[in-house]
């Protein structure tokens, strides 16, 4: 039995006190090993997840295996909203705050792509398993190993599967969540697959667009114009030449190029995605006016119809590593012999840095992902994962991460 405040029972002839807003270290060591019972359920969720397509766009049969089991968790209120995600919600015993937990549940594999999943001794593979199929999984067990573990929350706990999180999905199913809440969220927590000990707390400034160059017919051809793909290369090249500073840190990054169909013939469209980051809004905003100067010229001197198309726009903000939620999840951590990365990683943090509510994104194990190997997870960090978000939660209900403590 692990209650939340007062004297915490751990199956064993004495008891442990827990002080008022101190975090349990005790407590927290000993979470895997009671989690341990449930790995077989947990890795059966991730394999079903996993194995269950979810392009962008296309994610009805994972989002319907997720509130089925929301449902057999006996949530109350379990179903989709109106944007396709998977909503759940488990009330507080007070419900006077809510803890919002999301996972994206849309993944960069095509259906076409085999998604059988291989469980080996030490790790999972298959395709998009550690992006996001066991972020997804991990949000799907949260009602059953709080269950399980006797865990009554005096918050409320909102848990959400999103949709068209990704590429030109734009983070759509949790912004239309976001935009029609009908209660005020105190924090966010994003759930990621990989890596044990990510904790993004803020996000830098991003644009992703793409720069398509089509040929024009030949009778509209200037003397000595060129294939699409050769424009597009001129086009990359004054994008490199672009000047970016150190500080702030700006970064144009040529993501890729998809252009031809054959050997022996020109081709007459090519289409390139590039990312610019930087840690100020205003510099990305120069970068970018220049990369339309640089399209807008090689249009006209090419004799090509270049467009850009900007479809990404996320501005820079976040959290003071010296905000109160910043401090809990290091505490867990901590105490779970988890070393915290701190750092930037694309997630749907930035829709909760932009309507001012506390959050973080956590990873759940070790692994890897979109790398010329099989996505791969490993299998022994993953309680400790989930123990992380057990560990979280308790925190926050204590009220350790409450704007009052800030001051």
């Amino acid at each position: 039995m692990y209650p939340v405040t007062g004297t915490v029972e751990d199956g064993s002839n004495g008891s442990h006190a827990t002080p008022a807003g101190s975090a349990p270290v005790g407590l927290l060591a000993d979470l895997p090993a009671q989690l341990a019972p449930m790995r077989e359920e947990m890795l059966a969720n991730l394999v079903m997840i996993g194995q269950t397509p979810a392009p962008t766009g296309g994610e009805e049969r994972r989002v319907q295996y997720i509130m089925d089991r929301f449902a057999e968790s006996g949530l109350p209120d379990a179903g989709a909203d109106e944007a396709g995600n998977a909503v759940g919600f488990l009330p507080g015993k007070v419900g006077d705050r809510t803890v919002l937990l999301v996972a994206h549940l849309d993944t960069i594999v095509p259906a076409s792509i085999d998604h059988n999943a291989t469980v080996l001794a030490d790790r999972i593979e298959g395709p998009g398993i550690s992006d996001n199929s066991l972020g997804a999984a991990a949000l799907t067990m949260l009602p059953t190993v709080l269950q399980k573990l006797g865990i009554e929350l005096n918050c409320n706990l909102q848990l959400l599967g999103s949709v068209k999180s990704l590429d030109r999905g734009d983070h759509a199913g949790l912004k239309f969540f976001l935009d029609h809440a009908t209660r005020p969220y105190d924090f966010g927590v994003c759930v990621e697959g990989v890596a044990l000990g990510r904790l993004n707390y803020f996000s830098i400034g991003t644009i992703r667009g793409d720069i398509s160059c089509r040929v024009r017919p030949v009778e509209s051809r200037s003397y000595g114009s060129e294939s699409a793909i050769v424009v597009l290369n001129y086009i990359i090249n004054r994008i490199l030449a672009i000047e970016t500073p150190t500080r702030p840190f700006t970064k144009i990054r040529i993501a890729r190029v998809r252009a031809g169909k054959s050997y022996d013939v020109d081709p007459d469209k090519a289409t390139l995605g590039f990312e610019i980051n930087s840690h100020s809004d205003e510099m990305i905003g120069r970068v970018l006016e220049q990369i339309e100067d640089i399209v807008s010229e090689m249009s006209a001197r090419h004799a090509v119809d270049a467009d850009l198309d900007v479809f990404f726009r996320r501005t820079a903000g976040g959290l003071r590593f010296s905000h109160p939620l910043i401090r809990s999840c290091v505490q867990v951590m901590e105490g779970l012999g988890i070393e915290p990365d701190q750092g930037h990683s694309p997630s749907e943090l930035s829709e909760f840095i932009a309507r001012d509510i506390p959050a973080v994104t956590l990873g759940i194990s070790e692994g890897s992902k979109h790398h010329d190997k099989m996505d791969y997870v490993m299998i022994e960090p993953v309680m400790r994962g989930i123990a992380q978000l057990v560990g979280l939660l308790l925190s926050l209900d204590r009220g350790d991460a409450d704007s009052a403590a800030a001051s």
